[in-house]
Formats: C-alpha cells, structure tokens, sequence
C-alpha cells in the first residue's frame, strides 16, 4: 500500500474525495487543494485513468520540517528509497517544486539542493560514483514545501490530468477540463434529459458531459508517467483500461452547445471529433438570443464569456440581457453557471440557491446553482 495525494483546483476537493472512495481508495482525508488517500498500485492505475477532477496522483515517499535548505539537503538525504529505485541504472529528475507560506522561496534553489541530496543519497545506496544520465526509466519526483513542511512526492501522472488529449485547440480564458467534468457531475446530470451549453467556447463543458454520459473515462486515452515506474506492474495499465473500455455506454442522447464565433464551433466540433464524442453534441453558431429550446424540463451549464473573452461591458451586458430572456420561460430547468461576476443572479433573473468558490487557472470565479423543483 502507498501513501497518495491528488492535487486539485481549490473547491473541487469533496468531489475528488467522492471519485477516490468509488475507486477503491481508503484513508482518504481532505485539505485545501488536495486529497490524500491510500492505496495499492490497483488504485493508483485507476485514479490516473478515471478521475475527473484531479490534477495528479503523487505518491507520498517522505514529509519533514524545512525551514533552510540544511534541511532540505538531510529529509531528502534521509529517505528510503529502495522501494522505488531498484538499482543505480535508473534516473530520476526533480521535475517540480513548489512553495507556499514558507521561508525557502527560490524553486531553482530548491530543485538543485534537493537532486544533490537525491543523488547522494543513492549514491551511497549503491556504492557508486556514477549515477545514470540516460535510461528508459525515469522516475520523476514533486516536492511541495507548505508552512516549512516539506512533501516529496513521487508523480505516476506526467501531465496534469486536465489535459485529456482532445483539446488541441482553445479560445481565449478556456475553462479547465476538470472544472468542466466537476460542474456536470454536480449537476447530476442524466443522459434522458437535455444538457445546453448556450456559450460553449471550445466545446469543453459539452465534450466533458459527453464523456461522461458516454461513460468513458477522462485518461483512457493518454499515456501516464506511472507506465514506466520500475514498482508498478505495467500489465496492470492494460487491464484495467481494457476494463473500463468495456463498461463504456453508447446509448443514444444529445448535448445542444452553442457559441456566437464560428471560429469557436469549428475548434469545439474538432476536439469534439478527438475526444469521439462529436455524434453526441449538436453544435451550432448562434447567438444567445436567437437560442430556442422546447424541452419542459432540463439543464443549462455555461461559462458566459468574461474578461479577454469578451470586448467590452456593454457587450456582455446585451448577453445577460438574453440570458434573462431565455431563462424566464424554463422553469423547470437546473442552472450551473461559472463566472466572477458576483451579481450574476440579479442580471439573468436566477434566484441561485448556492454558489461554490472556484479557481479556474488563476481567475477567481463562482460556480452558481439553481436546482429545479422538479424531481427526475
């Protein structure tokens, strides 16, 4: 069993806690930005292939205080690494390093004192003086210094998890791939009823849905760093990929998503076609205005243009404006819009009954509810 952590976006924690339990993960406990767990290399391929809404999965080889980089050099120095790294032939790199709230500031500085320390300490380990430059394995390892505490980390993910590989193109201030999948599965969203995205940019939130209705997990189609750690049985990558790609579901439904630039629907219709989900999302250049939905019951899940997105206030005042419009006649429809405009209630004409703080990059945002009083 390993000590894990998945990093996230601040706000989707309970809901990365919530995919973990349902992948068998144990131990599993909150804080801000990430959840931490226990689990075997079972679980640690599944969560890289499944989750939706984390940004890796990190195994947890040590923590220790770090106030100077004296301690830096002897935690690192410190550690058991023979579990990991089977014999000097393989390489490693510090291939990330961040600091929050603590003394030690600079990241170079931080990454050489530690592959120092690293590389000393397999050294020793080893009995040698050289260690590899140049191997097929490469184990790469995080440090995450929070408070003059300091977490190494081994990574199993590469890139971030958001990146699922479909999206090769954007537009400005795209939405996160995680935030995206975490907005519709708030919404409890079900395939027999309808799903709108009346501003859909490069098609993130409806490709996400998709997938999700389709129930095709969101790494099944990447490659992940944790392929080539010397400890993980690589069959076990194949089978469960294998696995979840019997379970996917091509039941027959649509996703209606819509955008004023024809530039945005040409990118959303191409990554809709690398992500496979293009037979299930009806795209079309529109403006909101013009939107006409004849469904009594449903779901609108938008991020409405803000900032670089937009050209000027007036602008996005017209585009409430109809927002407004629409939304007045769907009275049984569920509302989950993003946005860091704190009176957007007032401006569309939605009494929202919770909204939850969310980073999307580095943009503070809400995500904004309104549940129907109808009961599916």
């Amino acid at each position: 069993m390993y000590n894990l952590v998945a990093p996230c976006l601040f706000g989707l924690e309970k809901t990365v806690a919530y995919e973990l339990k349902l992948l068998g993960a144990t131990n599993i406990k909150i804080t801000d930005g990430r959840v931490s767990f226990t689990g075997d290399d079972e679980v640690i391929v599944k969560a890289n292939i499944c989750l939706r809404t984390a940004e890796r999965v990190q195994i947890e080889v040590g923590k220790f205080p770090c106030k100077d980089f004296d301690q830096l050099y002897d935690g690192i120095f410190k550690q058991d690494y023979t579990r990991y790294i089977p014999n000097k032939d393989c390489k490693f790199t510090i291939a990330r390093a961040r600091s929050v709230k603590s003394k030690l500031t600079s990241i170079p500085a931080i990454q050489k004192v530690a592959n120092k320390a690293m590389a000393d300490r397999l050294m020793e380990i080893f009995r040698t003086n050289i260690l590899s430059e140049s191997s097929d394995v490469e184990i790469a390892f995080n440090i995450f210094i929070n408070k003059d505490e300091a977490h190494l980390y081994i990574d199993t993910t590469g890139e971030a998890l958001h990146k699922r590989g479909y999206r090769e193109k954007t537009v400005a201030a795209p939405l996160r791939e995680t935030i995206a999948a975490f907005m519709v599965m708030l919404a409890r969203w079900k395939t027999k009823r309808p799903l709108y995205d009346i501003t859909c940019g490069s098609g993130t939130i409806a490709i996400e849905a998709a997938l999700i209705g389709l129930n095709i997990q969101a790494g099944i189609n990447r490659n992940f760093a944790g392929e080539n750690l010397p400890f993980i049985d690589k069959k076990k990558w194949n089978e469960i990929r294998s696995k979840y790609i019997n379970l996917e579901d091509y039941s027959e439904f649509k996703i209606y998503a819509c955008d004023i630039d024809p530039e945005a629907i040409e990118i959303a219709k191409e990554n809709a076609e690398l992500a496979g989900v293009a037979d299930y999302i009806d795209f079309s250049v529109k403006d909101v205005k013009e939107v006409k939905i004849t469904e009594q019951d449903g779901y609108i899940i938008c991020n409405p243009p803000y900032g670089v997105r937009i050209g000027d206030d007036e602008e996005l005042e017209d585009l409430y404006a109809s927002m407004k419009k629409l939304f007045k006649s769907l009275d049984n429809f569920s509302y989950f819009i993003i946005t860091p405009d704190e009176n957007i209630g007032e401006k569309v004409g939605i009494d929202f009954s919770k909204n939850r703080k969310i980073y999307n990059g580095t943009i503070n945002t809400h995500l904004y509810q309104y549940l129907s009083q109808k009961r599916y």
